[in-house]
């Protein structure tokens, strides 16, 4: 059996105990070295969830799963190949591990508290290199990043609420995702309603993690109809 671990919010552990996690799933091999194991838990750590957990789970050698670097494309192979591949690699940093299926609650075997300082931010070897300021990359309150934009010279500008609004309602999945990223609890949660039905998991799963910064019984109501 190959052994991967997948990070979620910790709000969810609930959900992954009782139905598993939602397909397709992001992990990584649990491999020897702790830091390249949990590599990506610095990184989404900025998307706006405080607290992670880290669901370590197993599936058959056979399984096939697709593995590859974040921005690159990525090839279909075994689940068991795919943790040789990885494990065989000087610097597998940026590489992931997709299983285009639901993960069982049956094959969930241990979930803990996720590191919070491991890993990368931004982007694999980003030490030394100069930050990107535009809005995906920099949160507009995320420590430090007014420092950031003034030391670099990023776009200051808000993107009008009506616009983000706009935006919504694309029919190009990552403009939706973009634009969710852009609200940030603002605006009425109401509006982002009939995103719970989008057929796109991605933009289920953003608008699942956004909603940490909404607050009140209509924030709640939609976690429930997500996690339902």
């Amino acid at each position: 059996m190959a052994r991967f671990v997948h990070l979620t919010p910790a709000r969810l552990t609930a959900k992954v105990r009782r139905a598993g996690v939602a397909g397709p799933v992001y992990c990584f091999p649990v491999l020897a070295a702790h830091t390249v194991t949990y590599q990506w838990a610095r990184e989404l750590r900025r998307r706006g969830a405080r607290e992670w957990v880290a669901v370590t789970f197993v599936l058959p050698d056979t399984e096939p799963v697709e593995v590859g670097h974040y921005g690159r494309a990525r090839a279909t192979t075994s689940a068991s190949e795919a943790v040789a591949l990885l494990r065989g690699m000087a610097d597998p940093a940026g590489y992931e591990v997709v299983v285009p299926r639901r993960v069982t609650a049956a094959e969930v075997r241990m979930i803990r508290p996720a590191p919070r300082i491991t890993g990368w931010r931004y982007m694999p070897v980003a030490h030394g290199r100069t930050p990107c300021t535009c809005p995906g990359c920099l949160d507009r309150g995320e420590f430090g990043a007014a420092r950031l934009r003034r030391r670099f010279g990023g776009d200051e500008r808000r993107v009008p609420y009506p616009e983000v609004l706009a935006a919504l309602h694309s029919e190009d999945s990552e403009e939706v995702r973009g634009a969710l990223w852009m609200l940030r609890g603002r605006g009425e949660v109401a509006a982002l309603a009939f995103l719970v039905e989008h057929p796109d998991p991605k933009v289920r799963e953003a608008l699942e993690e956004i909603l940490e910064d909404y607050r009140g019984p209509a924030a709640t109501a939609l976690r429930a109809r997500l996690d339902g």
